[in-house]
């Protein structure tokens, strides 16, 4: 969801761009600018987002491998005491 509205905000912007040019406007106003300004910051705020939640995926990919490897361990003993009992 995320890569969707950085992307969106990229095309955004570069649309914005692309039509000052087609206009023919020699500058941008202030307003303009400000909006600009804005999109680029939402976009670099949403890029750390991205940034923040893929290391946090990645940790709790981590974190579910080492449970699942206890879980294996656990069950590989269990078979082995099944084994020892009569």
């Amino acid at each position: 969801m995320a890569k969707i509205k950085n992307l969106f905000f990229v095309l955004l912007t570069t649309a914005f761009l692309s039509s000052l040019v087609l206009a023919g406007c020699g500058g941008i106003s202030k307003e303009e600018c400000d909006a600009l300004k804005e999109l680029e910051n939402q976009v670099s705020s949403l890029r750390s987002q991205i940034d923040s939640k893929n290391q946090e995926k990645e940790r709790l990919q981590k974190e579910i491998a080492g449970k699942d490897a206890k879980i294996k361990a656990f069950q590989n003993d269990a078979a082995e005491v099944k084994k020892r009992c009569p």
